[in-house]
């Protein structure tokens, strides 16, 4: 009798992305969600071997196809918080900050003993990408501010404190 499952095609898609060949896992994966669309690992899968396939000489992976693979994953198993943080490190990587924001909002509303450390890394990989992103222009701290703000924010999110706290302390 044929496995109807999707474990060992999965495992034979994860070998290619363990061994850093993400167009061939992104091709499998592909394949996969189509064969088990209601499995949220192949469509989590699907979307991660897509991100590290898009960075990479010849790949045709699609951000929006991404983006909807992840969402298709958050839909289908709404538990999973590293579904959420990726989503959100996804988005990050692509400028759209709200919703890489609203990911890890959700994240931390999921496991809230991950808050401090969900807030924290959305913080820093947020001001940094954004920092990368502008360049000289935020070298001007007027037009630095705003992403400074919300970053900060995240951070005092992060540890339990509030804005009057952290500067009766500075």
């Amino acid at each position: 009798m044929a496995d109807t499952t999707p474990d060992k095609k999965i495992a034979a898609a994860m070998k290619a992305m363990d061994e850093g060949d993400f167009k061939k896992a992104y091709s499998a994966f592909k394949k996969l969600v189509v064969e088990f669309p209601e499995s949220a690992e192949c469509w989590y899968c699907k979307a991660e071997s897509g991100n590290y396939a898009s960075g990479m000489f010849g790949a045709k992976a699609d951000e929006k196809e991404i983006m909807d693979a992840y969402k298709k994953a958050m839909e289908l198993d709404s538990e999973r918080v590293d579904y959420f943080q990726s989503y959100g490190l996804f988005c990050i990587s692509i400028g759209k900050y709200d919703e890489a924001e609203e990911a890890y909002k959700a994240a931390a509303e999921i496991d809230e003993s991950m808050t401090a450390q969900l807030y924290a890394e959305f913080a820093i990989e947020y001001y940094n990408h954004v920092m990368a992103s502008y360049g000289e222009i935020m070298e001007d701290p007027k037009a630095r501010a705003p992403y400074g703000k919300k970053a900060l924010k995240y951070l005092l999110m992060a540890i339990d404190m509030e804005p009057e706290e952290a500067k009766s302390l500075l």
